[in-house]
Parts: structure tokens; sequence; C-alpha cells
């Protein structure tokens, strides 16, 4: 399995829903967003996938959404804008974006330098 990977800063602008103290009032949290491409095969030019086409991709996705609230994204009205639910939210984006049949994504979103949530989907 060949794996390609990509980063890119978010200021994530959200407040979650319930009783989570300071978390439940809006805030900002500086992630680093990282959207990893898993492919089997290589193409024709020995590539298991395009890095400009996928920094192209995270940049155009991340800039839509940064420091924007979170919440008010039709995809959270319904949803915790939790760090795992954000990733899953980026991750289709990002494939809409940028399809590759065949691959999969991983977006992995670093809260910290030792926290991080993930999600994974089939392209």
């Amino acid at each position: 399995m060949y794996r390609t990977a990509v980063i890119r800063p978010l200021n994530a602008h959200h407040y979650l829903q319930g009783d989570f103290g300071r978390e439940s009032e809006p805030h900002t949290h500086p992630y680093q967003v990282e959207w990893i491409r898993q492919n089997r095969e290589l193409d024709e030019n020995g590539f298991a996938t395009d890095i400009a086409a996928m920094e192209r991709t995270l940049e155009m996705v991340l800039e839509q959404i940064d420091n924007r609230l979170l919440n008010d994204l039709p995809f959270f009205h319904e949803r915790q804008t939790s760090l795992e639910n954000v990733a899953r939210y980026l991750a289709e984006r990002l494939d809409g974006e940028l399809p590759q049949p065949g691959s999969r994504t991983e977006i992995k979103i670093w809260e910290s330098a030792t926290a991080w949530a993930s999600y994974e989907r089939d392209s």
C-alpha cells in the first residue's frame, strides 16, 4: 500500500452543544489537518497520487472554513462539531473535490503535538 500525505493549518472556530464548560462557548483551535491517501497501485508515471493537486485542494477546502463558525455549516446542524466530525466533513469534501477511485482517504486532525482524531473512508 502506498501512502501520500499533505498537512495544512486550520483555525477551527466552533462550540460544542451541551455542557462542556468553556468548550460550549465559541472559541478557536489552531489545528493541523493531515490528508493521507492510500493506493494499492502507482499510475503510469510511478506516482500513487498527485501531491501538488492534494496541496491545492486541501488549501482551497480549508480556506472556505478557516476562522468561520463551523456550527453554521449545514453539515453540523445535526452533528456535534467534534474533532471526529470535522475530520469526516473534510474527508467527504476533499474526496468530492479531488476524486480518486480505488483509493482510501484518511483525515487526521492534530489538536496538539500529542493528540489527534481521524476519519477514514474509501474513495
